[in-house]
């Protein structure tokens, strides 16, 4: 099953394509202009979700965007200890551990070490919350709805990152 992705451009060209069949040359603009208005719209978008914690009503009825939090379970194994698997890897941290730990070797050596110790993210600066981008389909009346995501660039994951470790913390939809 092939992955269709549609962009900037395909949405350009949808927009000329309706402009013309509408014939209205008052309403056209050159594709810089276009992306530029687009650009602003979904910069000032991502900001009033990320650091206002506002719920984004999507035009003809195609539902919600919003920031959502959970909390982590804990899961435990039978002999008592904390169940790893569903924790998020500290890859900066474990990186630099593993410096600590094996000196002078290559990525590849690395990889063949088995069992090497991990640092996990246990999300203390949030109380063991959770943050991502999420769309709620409830009363949308696209078809397929559900083949259908959204994603967050990685500047808006780092500019979420930001936002809560900072200080001013929204309050986001659990």
């Amino acid at each position: 099953m092939s992955e269709e992705k549609y962009g900037i451009r395909e949405m350009y060209q949808f927009y000329k394509k309706e402009c013309n069949v509408k014939n209205s040359p008052n309403w056209f603009v050159d594709y810089k202009s276009f992306a530029g208005i687009i650009y602003d719209f979904n910069k000032e978008l991502a900001r009033l979700l990320i650091e206002e914690g506002i719920e984004f009503k999507m035009p003809q009825r195609l539902g919600f965007m919003r920031i959502r939090k959970w909390k982590l379970k804990n899961y435990m194994n039978p002999d008592g200890t904390i169940n790893k698997r569903k924790l998020p890897v500290d890859w900066k941290r474990t990186k630099e551990l593993w410096k600590e730990i094996y000196p002078n070797k290559t990525p590849e050596q690395l990889k063949a070490i088995p069992k090497k110790k991990v640092i996990y993210h246990l999300n203390e600066h949030t109380d063991g919350y959770r943050y991502r981008l999420y769309w709620s389909k409830k009363g949308s009346n696209a078809k397929n709805r559900k083949v259908y995501s959204l994603v967050f660039t990685f500047t808006n994951h780092r500019h979420l990152a930001r936002v809560l470790k900072s200080n001013h913390k929204p309050e986001y939809y659990e």
